[in-house]
C-alpha cells in the first residue's frame, strides 16, 4: 500500500500536467485568434485597396474626356466653329453731360429727353448717346441710378421712362441755393425695352463741368437665355 506521501505526490504530478494542458491549448486559441483578425483586417485593406484603383481609374477616365472637350472647343475656336453670343453677358453704361463751360438744360414748354453724351462706360454697348436712349438687350433684371443737380431758381428733376410710361420721378421745388434730387429703381426688362430720363415741362438741370448730374444702371441678372 502506497504511502500517504506517495499519493499526494501523485495527485500533484496530475494537477500540474492538467493545468499545462489547459495552457497550451488557451495559447493555441489565442493564437488561432490573432491569425484570423490579422487575415481580417489584411482583407479590409486589400478591400480598400482595390477601391482606390477603381476611384483613381474613374478620375483619370473623367481627366481624359475633359482634356478631349478642352481641345475640342480650342479647335472650333481655331476654326471659327463656334460663334459669339447674340447679346453681351454684361451691361452697365455710367454717363453724365459733356461740356465746356456750367450751363443749365431747361426749361422746356414740352417733356424733353436728355441727352448725355459723357459716356464713362457702357458695356454691352446698350446706351445710345445721341438719343439719350438705353435699350435691353436681353431679358433681365436691371437697375438704374440717377442724380440730378441744379441752380434754385426753378423746380429740378426729371422722369425715368421705360418704353413710353413714367415709372420713377425726383425732383424738388425751386430752393434760394443749389437743389439736389436722386433717385433709384429696379425694373425687369425684357429684350427691346427702352429706359430713358426725361425733363418734364418746366423743369430744369445742370449741366457743369463737374458732372453733377448723372445717369446710370446696370443688369443684376439675365432672367433668359435671349
Amino acid at each position: 500500500m502506497k504511502s500517504a506521501g506517495a499519493v499526494l505526490l501523485l495527485l500533484w504530478s496530475g494537477v500540474v500536467v492538467a493545468a499545462a494542458e489547459r495552457g497550451g491549448l488557451h495559447h493555441q486559441a489565442t493564437g488561432v485568434a490573432a491569425a484570423s483578425t490579422q487575415q481580417s483586417d489584411l482583407t479590409e485593406v486589400r478591400a480598400m485597396q482595390r477601391q482606390m484603383i477603381a476611384q483613381m481609374a474613374e478620375q483619370r477616365e473623367e481627366l481624359r474626356l475633359a482634356k478631349a472637350q478642352l481641345e475640342k472647343q480650342v479647335e472650333e475656336l481655331k476654326n471659327g466653329a463656334l460663334k459669339p453670343l447674340p447679346y453681351p453677358a454684361n451691361v452697365a453704361f455710367s454717363t453724365s453731360f459733356s461740356v465746356k463751360t456750367d450751363k443749365h438744360i431747361g426749361p422746356f414748354q414740352k417733356d424733353t429727353t436728355l441727352l448725355f453724351d459723357c459716356v464713362f462706360t457702357n458695356i454691352g454697348d446698350s446706351y445710345d448717346k445721341t438719343k439719350g436712349l438705353f435699350t435691353a438687350p436681353r431679358d433681365g433684371v436691371y437697375q438704374f441710378n440717377y442724380h440730378i443737380f441744379a441752380g434754385g431758381d426753378n423746380g429740378a428733376g426729371a422722369k425715368l421712362i421705360k418704353n413710353q410710361d413714367q415709372i420713377v420721378a425726383a425732383y424738388n421745388h425751386k430752393a434760394p441755393h443749389d437743389i439736389n434730387t436722386s433717385q433709384s429703381v429696379i425694373l425687369k426688362l425684357q429684350s427691346g425695352d427702352t429706359v430713358c430720363l426725361r425733363l418734364e415741362a418746366g423743369w430744369w438741370v445742370a449741366a457743369y463741368t463737374g458732372h453733377l448730374t448723372t445717369f446710370s444702371g446696370h443688369m443684376l441678372f439675365p432672367t433668359s437665355e435671349r
